[in-house]
């Protein structure tokens, strides 16, 4: 069930295409780019991860650059190219800092084919088209981690770099709003989201325990658009 709506969303847009008449090609208003960012935290789990998992890795939130099309009044298909990182620390000692220190570090960084289909759904006052969205993403992932020990004075660090890729799904709504004849803005809120290939830990990953409010913040994305032509 979880490919069933992503992949029936898709398909349907690109089905869309093909059945466009030949002159809708050289109509004008059709091509756009796009940029944006999202609060939506993405995991890639490694197989057969080296890092001790001692502290968080493996996370990005990607930003956008995308190039679409616009099917017909109500359908939009688009393609990019994502970049992400994420970087953590953290020390602790079992006791005194001065006989026994653990240091951890953790730096990812990740690079995903965003491939998305937005269907208007209806226009609130003309000027804000509702829409709903759906997104398939393949990312590519790597977590560089390094651990120090330092005990009475003397340092032992130990390295290891993981490599791996997952598949993400999203879904969910949002609007436009527009900024001048050619630049239009967008928010949407996420509220499906899940891993295709790897794991998905709702209360890590997808923030289920936070507070709705939080739940809500951690799902929007925005960005703007801007009109070829």
């Amino acid at each position: 069930m979880k490919y069933l709506l992503p992949s029936l969303f898709l398909l349907f847009s690109f089905t869309a295409i093909a059945q466009q008449p030949a002159k809708d090609s050289a109509d004008e208003g059709k091509l756009y780019i796009s940029a944006g960012l999202t609060n939506l935290g993405y995991h890639i789990y490694y197989d057969e991860p080296k890092s001790s998992g001692s502290i968080r890795s493996g996370y990005f939130h990607p930003i956008s650059l995308n190039i679409g099309y616009k099917v017909n009044e109500r359908i939009r298909v688009q393609a990019g190219l994502a970049y992400g990182w994420s970087k953590d620390s953290g020390e602790w000692s079992p006791g005194s800092a001065d006989t026994l220190l653990y240091q951890d570090y953790s730096r990812t960084r990740a690079v995903a084919v965003p491939l998305s289909a937005q269907f208007v759904l209806f226009k609130a006052f003309r000027r804000f088209p509702v829409y709903g969205t759906a997104t398939l993403m393949p990312a590519f992932g790597s977590t560089q981690a390094k651990s120090t020990e330092t005990r009475h004075g003397v340092i032992t660090s130990t390295e290891a770099k993981d490599r791996g890729m997952n598949v993400f799904a999203t879904a969910g709504l949002g609007f436009n709003y527009k900024i001048s004849n050619r630049f239009t803005g967008y928010l949407e809120y996420l509220f499906f989201k899940t891993n295709l290939t790897g794991k998905n830990s709702y209360h890590h990953d997808w923030n289920q325990f936070a507070t709705k409010s939080e739940q809500i913040y951690w799902s929007l994305a925005l960005g703007v658009n801007y009109r070829l032509k």
